[in-house]
């Protein structure tokens, strides 16, 4: 299993020097590590999870998205979903897990499942990209979390200005 920190990290469940500077820096953040060593645990139980690739994970209050590397989803959400509502437990929130470097309505579809995605808008108003990600109107209960938590992740992700919009 690769993470954003190392192996020896994983093992011992202490940081070492170098993963302890990239989290004072910035470069990964607590919850990366929290879920790193999670996962790590979780893989001696769940097949597949050795393999994972988990790049890192974006916090919106109620909603985390994990990003792992393409054609990973299916080892980390688990045979029937079981890796992901234990990682939901352990959190106290809803996961979502996506793939890192897609273009933005796939990773809006896999982190807004079992929500439908429409499609993805690019609006141009005074020199600035402004994404809309557009979903029918009957699928807002089925969102994952709220509008404003979406949104957040979304950005976030992608690094673009995107907005939910509702048909």
């Amino acid at each position: 299993m690769r993470a954003p920190i190392c192996n020896i990290c994983l093992k011992s469940g202490i940081l070492c020097q170098g993963c302890e500077s990239r989290l004072k820096d910035g470069k990964i953040s607590e919850l990366d590590v929290q879920i790193s060593k999670t996962l790590f645990e979780f893989a001696q139980k769940h097949r597949g999870l050795e393999k994972i690739n988990f790049k890192h994970a974006i916090d919106a209050g109620n909603l985390i998205a994990l990003v792992v590397r393409r054609g990973e989803i299916r080892f980390v959400v688990g045979r029937g979903g079981k890796v992901v509502r234990a990682l939901e437990r352990r959190f106290r929130a809803k996961i979502r897990v996506v793939e890192g470097g897609t273009e933005t309505r796939k990773l809006a579809q896999d982190l807004l499942t079992p929500a439908k995605v429409l499609g993805v808008n690019v609006l141009y108003a005074g020199g600035k990209e402004e994404y809309h990600v557009r979903v029918p109107r009957s699928h807002l209960r089925r969102l994952p979390a709220s509008v404003d938590e979406i949104q957040i992740s979304l950005a976030k992700l992608t690094n673009k200005n995107i907005k939910l919009a509702f048909e």
